[in-house]
């Protein structure tokens, strides 16, 4: 008895790290004039940089997110603003993607596609938040 058990235990674990897939990095920051709290880090902050020219990037929040889950993915900012993700279906072969939605006051504001490529991050400029600018970052891990 113990033994079909613990085959079936390890056929279900085993089919899970099979089926793992590709992880990305969902989170918040907000661009700033003057430092206000903890700074992103510094290879981040240069690259965010580049693309909306503040000098000072403010770490909200993030969260890692495996593509084959077979749900919606919420990142919220705020109450008032926040981004679903999903994963797009797509054959074995091909490179994972998401589809995101933006929604502002519970209306979607924005929506697109994003090919998930290692070192290729999209970020995504947001509204003014504090004394400064809300930017989304998804990025693979």
């Amino acid at each position: 008895m113990t033994r079909p058990f613990l085959t079936l235990l390890a056929l279900v674990l085993f089919t899970g790290l099979a089926h793992a897939g590709p992880l990305i990095w969902a989170g918040y920051f907000v661009g700033e004039v003057r430092p206000s709290g903890p700074q992103a880090p510094p290879v981040l902050s240069g690259r965010l940089q580049q693309v909306f020219g503040f000098p000072y990037y403010r770490f909200l929040k993030g969260k890692n997110i495996d593509l084959r889950a077979p749900r919606d993915h919420w990142v919220m900012a705020r109450p008032d603003f926040f981004v679903r993700i999903q994963a797009l279906p797509h054959p074995p072969d091909a490179p994972d993607g998401l589809m995101y939605e933006i929604y502002k006051d519970g209306f979607i504001i924005a929506r697109g596609q994003y090919i998930v490529t290692p070192d290729t991050p999209l970020f995504i400029n947001g509204p003014d938040f504090h004394h400064g600018r809300l930017i989304f970052v998804i990025e693979s891990r």
